[in-house]
């Protein structure tokens, strides 16, 4: 009897020690990644829409790629952020600041980058190195941020700036490495 319990015994312990843990440990090179976001600060007055469309393939062929926020009236500074599906890093962008016809001029006052932990936060006048208007919808002043939306036939166009392409591009692509 004394045999089979030692037996027993012996093969417990070997059951126990030839368990391997096959869990992996990601808290080592193999994070996840997170996904990309643009953060806007701005003033707008009005409670509005705001959309960033994208594209993936480096051409300025903005389609259905399109991520909306609506925002807050406000004389203060507000943020809103653009989070992208997880498996999306694009390659170009487009800022449209507003569809509501009652809006006023909207101060643009930075856009970030953030992806896998590196941000690139784009502040002041420089912000005119990476977007520039839509002549045919706006005019943008990167020198106060002041994006004044057109006005033709009494209406309102809506404002956006697009990307100066390959600065952008590669400013995108340096958060990748």
């Amino acid at each position: 009897m004394k045999n089979n319990n030692l037996l027993a015994l012996l093969f417990c312990i070997l059951s126990f020690v030839g368990c391997k843990d096959n869990s992996k440990d990601t808290t080592n090179n193999d994070q996840a990644t997170s996904p990309f976001k643009v953060t806007l600060k701005f003033v707008a007055d009005k409670k509005d829409d705001f959309c960033l469309l994208y594209t993936e393939d480096g051409s300025i062929n903005f389609g259905e790629k399109a991520i909306w926020k609506a925002i807050e009236g406000s004389t203060n500074e507000q943020i809103v952020v653009f989070e992208f599906p997880s498996d999306v890093v694009p390659t170009q962008l487009r800022l449209d600041l507003g569809i509501k016809p009652e809006q006023t001029d909207i101060t643009l006052k930075s856009v970030t980058f953030d992806y896998n932990g590196k941000k690139r936060e784009i502040v002041g006048a420089e912000i005119g190195t990476f977007f520039r208007a839509d002549e045919n919808t706006c005019k943008f002043d990167a020198i106060t941020g002041v994006v004044k939306a057109n006005v033709e036939n009494g209406k309102r166009q809506n404002p956006c700036l697009y990307p100066q392409e390959p600065t952008l591009k590669q400013e995108i692509e340096k958060l990748g490495k």
